[in-house]
């Protein structure tokens, strides 16, 4: 029988999993770009953290437990990152957002008319 730790490791393990599949069923049933990268980017970041929470607590050992860290930093600063970059190319060179409201397009305006008053 397992100790407490070993249970919440699994159940980490189980939940992580769980996004990172729920992310992928999110990517491949969204119809917009934007959502998708919204699922590829928000679900998988929580599951990627709790695989590592997981796994630290099931090995218990200090270089896998750095290591996990060290994956879980990295993904928390690239992710976003990349997903604002991607998005932010996609919207410039393919379509706006379906959701209505296009604020970047507002802000673009203003910003295009400021430059030439200069």
């Amino acid at each position: 029988m397992g100790s407490v730790a070993d249970v919440i490791a699994g159940a980490l393990l189980v939940f992580g999993a769980a996004l990172i599949l729920l992310a992928g069923v999110g990517v491949w049933r969204f119809d917009d770009i934007y959502a998708r990268m919204h699922a590829a980017a928000k679900a998988p970041t929580l599951g990627i953290l709790a695989i590592a929470l997981g796994v630290s607590l099931s090995v218990r050992s200090v270089v896998v437990t750095v290591t996990a860290l060290l994956v879980v930093v990295l993904q928390l600063v690239t992710g976003p990152v990349g997903t604002h970059l991607l998005g932010r190319a996609v919207y410039r060179r393919l379509r706006p957002p379906l959701t209505g409201v296009d604020e970047l397009a507002r802000d673009e305006e203003a910003r295009d008319e400021e430059a030439r008053d200069r």
